[in-house]
């Protein structure tokens, strides 16, 4: 009967995940859809400046720029009502929160990235709207898990509502999942979870559908293979495109770099740039904004070549510039833009160079577009399901599967990271579970023990089986007489010489020795020790002096490690914020750390009255008040009083730690001594 009921509530879980991920579907189809009416009535109002600037006829050809700079200003007060939030490429950030934040993402972005992408994309700005409907939706999908205090579930219902709104965009749910799947969570879904993902973005797509129609947002004609000898081409396009995209992403990234550095202020900076790219839009226009209708006459094969060439270039400047000057959006677009002219006009010159091997108009801007994406985002899945979704025709697929794995190919060996993920790695983080890292952020001072048993170099056979046979150690340094190493003695060297009838006893620890001693320092992190101990075998190392490699500190061995790995796991599950590489506390091995709800009896006391430290030797290091589950630990108030529920994060030497939770554990059923 218990395995029954089990297995009933377990049903009743994710049952109640389905509905939920259904919910957060239909949420992220009404946020996009409010997002594309901001954007509609920015473009507006924006567009009746630029009407009244066209009638003052002197004002005419300098429309695009001023209405970016007017743009801009109206950026510049969105950012005072919610500064920090407003202006730049926030994705990077975005992926932060998901992965290195627990999936906490900001309510107010629902709003900001609204706002922001809407002016940013309605005054011109080189930018894409698919990032911020994609906050957009993560936010929700944030707020809806929160509300429920879902917190094991905070970074799948982020991805659930981010997938969602992406699959309205483009009415795509395949690639929305994909792009979930592969850019969101870095490649790393469950089965069970990423069918939630699928029915969070197919609940999005038929909310849309009946509400706005099933409009895609590119307008692509029928694909045409004329025959397996137009794949070189594509090929060839590919290796291309994995070159711009490669040159593309440094730029990107060099370009927010620089304009980071730069001493002029936010404002100068933002108005400064937007009105550099409304220059470029004069000579231009089709180059303002996202440019999807420009897209589109590519795809129908309308745009000249030369045109096609300079738009890209274009692109490729004002995209950068837009982003890096502080204009908020996504990077979707400029992608799509650049990969679909290049695309376009790399159709013409092979038409020139190779015309029996080139296929109709509009198929190389189609694939170009997803060739660019897969290659920029390292997300080929995405790409290539997008595609399929766009056409409708499954012709597409060889040469779409050829052009896009060749681009990554050639994008990931000249620049490992991707678009999303450069910034980051440049500034030190790393998306990765945490847990595969820690062996690289321990040092191996904090594992290693110091108590060890020399064996002097000239001690004879059975002096060595003494101080074997008294010591609980399996390895044993052996020094010679200025205590400097000379090699390392185990049990199993020893026990080869007594099962030989011909060794005889006279030898010395130096003769039986392994004079090739791998070696550590304290310095040295465990990920490099292991590394070490499996290319060479070895149960234990000795730990040296890095000033004095012959001078023995102590050894470490695998136990060692995994102790020292097991305390970091701990340590990494009691308090939230210690997830990041960049946040990774240097860990003691002589300490734990443990979580521990406020017992009864210091219901109404204070930290500054229980005097934690010198009654019992160890210390609260972090609050989570009980009305708050879930939320960041707080850093302790010490006359802040303490309540029943409430949540401690208590570190100290093991001992004192050990015998805290032992007292902890009676202090439910009875008051403390100083208690009132």
């Amino acid at each position: 009967m218990s395995g029954s009921r089990a297995a009933s509530s377990t049903h009743g879980q994710y049952t109640a995940l389905v509905l939920l991920a259904a919910l957060i579907g239909l949420l992220g189809a009404a946020g996009s859809i409010v997002f594309q009416a901001a954007i509609t009535g920015a473009a507006r109002a924006f567009g009746a400046l630029a009407e009244a600037l066209g009638a003052w006829g002197s004002a005419a050809p300098l429309a695009a720029p001023i209405v970016l700079a007017a743009g801009a200003i109206a950026l510049l007060v969105l950012d005072r009502l919610f500064p920090g939030h407003a202006l730049g490429y926030g994705f990077p950030r975005f992926l932060e929160m998901i992965h290195l934040e627990g999936g906490r993402v900001k309510r107010r972005w629902m709003i900001v990235k609204t706002l922001g992408a809407a002016i940013s994309l309605g005054a011109g700005a080189s930018v894409g709207r698919e990032g911020p409907i994609a906050q957009i939706g993560g936010s929700i999908g944030s707020f809806v898990a929160q509300l429920l205090r879902l917190e094991s579930r905070l970074k799948l219902l982020v991805a659930c509502g981010a997938a969602a709104g992406i699959a309205t965009t483009f009415n795509a749910p395949i690639g929305s999942v994909m792009f979930a799947q592969e850019i969101l969570l870095q490649g790393k879904v469950e089965l069970a979870h990423f069918s939630l993902i699928v029915i969070s973005t197919a609940t999005a797509v038929i909310a849309s559908r009946a509400l706005g129609g099933a409009e895609t947002v590119f307008h692509a004609v029928t694909f045409d293979l004329g025959g397996y000898h137009e794949i070189p081409t594509y090929a060839a396009m590919g290796l291309l495109l994995g070159v711009l995209a490669a040159f593309y992403v440094r730029l990107f990234h060099a370009t927010i770099e620089r304009v980071a550095r730069s001493e002029l202020g936010t404002a100068t900076k933002l108005v400064g740039g937007l009105v550099i790219v409304g220059l470029v839009g004069v000579a231009l226009p089709q180059n303002l904004s996202d440019g999807y209708p420009v897209i589109n006459e590519a795809l129908a094969g309308e745009l000249p070549t030369r045109l096609m060439l300079a738009l890209a270039a274009a692109k490729i400047v004002t995209s950068c510039l837009s982003l890096a000057c502080g204009a908020p959006g996504g990077v979707f677009g400029p992608i799509f833009f650049i990969g679909a002219m290049t695309g376009g006009a790399f159709r013409s010159l092979s038409a020139w160079w190779f015309p029996g091997y080139t296929g109709p108009h509009g198929s190389y801007a189609l694939v170009g577009l997803a060739t660019f994406l897969g290659a920029c985002t390292h997300a080929p899945l995405t790409a290539v399901f997008l595609l399929f979704e766009t056409t409708g025709s499954y012709e597409v697929a060889l040469p779409a599967l050829v052009t896009v794995i060749l681009a990554l190919i050639v994008a990931s060996t000249i620049e490992p990271e991707s678009i999303d993920t450069l910034g980051l790695a440049r500034a030190g983080k790393s998306l990765e579970p945490p847990r595969e890292q820690i062996m690289d952020l321990i040092p191996v001072s904090s594992a290693f023990h110091e108590r060890f048993e020399p064996i002097r170099a000239d001690a004879p056979l059975p002096e060595v089986l003494r101080i074997m046979g008294e010591s609980s150690g399996t390895h044993f340094p052996v020094v010679d007489g200025d205590a400097r190493l000379v090699g390392t003695l185990s049990l199993h060297d020893v026990r080869a010489v007594l099962l030989d009838p011909g060794s005889g006893t006279d030898r010395t620890a130096a003769d039986l020795c392994d004079r090739y001693v791998p070696t550590v320092s304290p310095e040295t992190s465990l990920g490099q020790a292991l590394g070490r101990m499996e290319e060479d075998n070895r149960e234990e190392l000795p730990v040296v002096d890095p000033d004095d490699p012959t001078r023995v500190l102590g050894l470490l061995s695998r136990a060692d490690v995994i102790r020292a790995y097991n305390r970091a796991l701990v340590t990494m599950r009691t308090i939230p914020g210690t997830a990041g590489a960049d946040e990774m506390p240097q860990w003691s091995k002589g300490y734990r750390v443990v979580r521990l709800q406020v017992p009864d009896a210091w219901d109404g006391e204070t930290l500054r009255r229980l005097d934690c430290r010198a009654q019992f030797g160890v210390s609260v290091l972090a609050v989570e008040p009980h009305d708050k589950p879930g939320h960041t630990f707080e850093v302790p108030d010490p006359d802040r009083r303490l309540e029943r529920g409430d949540t401690m994060v208590v570190a100290g030497p093991v001992a004192a730690v050990a015998a805290f939770q032992r007292g902890h554990r009676s202090r439910a059923d009875q008051r403390m001594p100083f208690a009132s």
